[in-house]
């Protein structure tokens, strides 16, 4: 680049930042010094790349002081990475400082954490600092309407929970049309102003908290959007339906066999076959014809309000009628249409699925993406296979403290014990935040509380989702069941400041350890008095099962890749996009 070409660039950088001043009037802009400072700084920056002699000065310009270790991480996130940071605050320090670099390089920030709350703590951290930059650090919630998320993405930096940035993604391929192809549809979108996309900038700069819990825990459940299908004809078939069998009179045209099986007469089955002659369409087969109506009759007859299902808020609710491990089958699903159909009532929601994309693919999509966790150990591996990304410890990891574990033979034997310490702990003061494994057991152990009349200071929660809950500061967690990993333990004795944390659960509940719990059980001495396995077992076959699902964890998302992979092979080999 010639002089003059240099000295052309400058100037007209120098008035697009003065016209950009102009347009912030509400931005508090830094001392005059340290303004010409910051507009160097970023042209610097904008021709140069991320240099690291840039970056050290650029983490100069931001306010505080910190450690060493800390600039050395913002440092590798600012050029991607995983970084292993176990203070929660010097986390948060480190991705703000990679966001400032990249925000002043002029590319548009994402910074994503694993839910809302902890996207609002990182807003309210960043805010201020950066509008001394003139730059703008706004907040995504998912209440915002379509304007207000657009807004909210003109910002230079957006922080969000990275499933409604991956959402808001979705919805824009959406908008572009890549199904039917992306000229026609951009070519349509300028036609018609009103659609305008979500994301003009696109995917350019991911900076991700937790990054264990987002990239990888979370990466089985794809993003998705769905939208609910019109169901007015399946109404009329089932109320078609409705009034048919009504034409029929019982012990004449039908009857009632052992088991609650409806055997049509050939006199009914003649007479149907005149009154659906105007109808046509799924009623010339006499099959389904006969199929239908016997549903229909089924709703009609046996089937009794308050007794088989009730009717509340204009939704017609069964109790489960299946056994465990038995799925529901199509004719379940018509008789449960056809009771809201008799009772009047709306039926059942059915979602059509409109995209998806796997959380892995949909990071895999930025420019630069990087992230921090509090503990990576032996995760490595999956962040090189699944992002290409290397892993680097920043300061020093705090000193393992494993919780106590308590180990059961039997379920009824864990409950008591579980029911027995929160009576302890109740009557010593302590808030406590009782945690399990899924929301489906959270609901057992709501009950298992009222059944035995526990109650004081306990928040009740599922483990996955103890960094959502508003937990007790300074409390005792309670872990009713092997957590799949010691770094939920981790993450649930955080979000309760530290305290202590003990782990019940029960051997006929845990598939996972029964390879071990075999063995131990044959072994003389290892149980107390009331089933409960002496300490050294316990501890022993908590490391195995943790061990064991982790495993199975990596596995999962190993054989995820896999098949997305498969699938891009076959899109690409047919001419289809995704």
């Amino acid at each position: 680049m010639s002089f003059a070409d240099r000295a052309v660039a400058t100037l007209g950088f120098h008035l697009q930042q003065l016209f950009a001043r102009k347009l912030r009037r509400g931005a508090a802009l830094p001392a005059p010094a340290a303004a010409r400072a910051v507009t160097d700084l970023r042209y610097r920056l904008r021709r140069d790349g991320l240099k690291r002699a840039l970056l050290a000065e650029c983490f100069t310009l931001y306010p505080g002081q910190r450690q060493a270790h800390v600039a050395a991480a913002a440092e590798r996130l600012a050029v991607g990475g995983v970084v292993e940071l176990a203070d929660p605050a010097e986390r948060q320090e480190a991705l703000a400082l990679a966001a400032l670099a990249h925000a002043l390089h002029g590319d548009s920030v994402h910074l994503m954490a694993a839910t809302e709350a902890a996207a609002k703590a990182l807003h309210g951290r960043l805010h201020a600092p950066f509008a001394a930059f003139g730059l703008r650090v706004a907040l995504l919630e998912q209440s915002l309407s379509a304007a207000a998320r657009r807004e909210a993405y003109a910002g230079e930096v957006v922080c969000g929970a990275h499933r409604e940035i991956a959402q808001d993604h979705l919805r824009d391929r959406l908008l572009d049309g890549e199904r039917r192809g992306a000229l026609a549809s951009r070519v349509q979108r300028l036609s018609t102003p009103g659609e305008t996309p979500l994301m003009p900038q696109g995917l350019r700069c991911a900076l991700v908290d937790d990054a264990d819990l987002v990239m990888l825990d979370d990466a089985l459940a794809p993003a998705a959007i769905a939208t609910e299908v019109d169901q007015s004809r399946e109404r009329l078939l089932y109320e078609q339906a409705i009034e048919l069998a009504r034409a029929l009179t019982p012990g004449t045209d039908f009857s009632v066999e052992e088991g609650g099986v409806i055997r049509l007469t050939e006199p009914a089955a003649r007479v149907l076959e005149r009154l659906v002659t105007p109808l046509g369409g799924i009623w010339s087969a006499r099959q389904r014809r006969e199929q239908l109506v016997g549903l229909a009759l089924e709703a009609l007859h046996l089937l009794e309000r308050d007794v088989d299902y009730r009717v509340a808020n204009g939704r017609v609710e069964f109790p489960e009628r299946r056994k465990d491990g038995e799925e529901a089958n199509d004719a379940d699903e018509e008789v449960q249409k056809l009771v809201e159909v008799k009772e009047g009532c709306k039926l059942g929601a059915r979602r059509e699925l409109l995209a998806r994309l796997p959380m892995p693919r949909f990071f895999a999509r930025y420019r630069h993406l990087a992230g921090a966790c509090a503990d990576a150990r032996e995760l490595e591996d999956e962040f090189w296979s699944f992002y290409a990304l290397k892993t680097w410890l920043a300061g020093r990891r705090p000193p393992a403290s494993p919780p106590a574990v308590r180990v059961f033979a039997t379920g009824a034997a864990r409950n008591a014990a579980l029911a027995g310490l929160l009576r302890e702990h109740v009557a010593a003061g302590r808030k406590v935040l009782l945690a399990a494994r899924s929301a489906r057991e959270a609901q057992g152990l709501q009950r298992l509380l009222q059944e035995e009349q526990v109650s004081g200071d306990i928040a009740l929660t599922a483990l996955s989702g103890v960094r959502m809950l508003p937990a007790p500061r300074e409390a005792a967690l309670v872990i009713a069941g092997l957590p799949d990993s010691r770094r939920q333990v981790e993450q649930g004795r955080r979000a309760c400041g530290g305290g202590t944390c003990e782990v019940l659960f029960a051997l006929d509940e845990e598939a996972v350890a029964t390879k071990l719990a075999r063995p131990l059980r044959l072994i003389s001495g290892l149980c107390r008095r009331g089933g409960e396995l002496t300490p050294w077992g316990a501890r022993l076959l908590a490391r195995h099962a943790q061990r064991a699902a982790e495993r199975a964890n990596r596995g999962a998302r190993l054989d995820l890749q896999a098949r997305e992979r498969a699938m891009d092979d076959l899109l690409a080999f047919s001419g289809r996009r995704e």
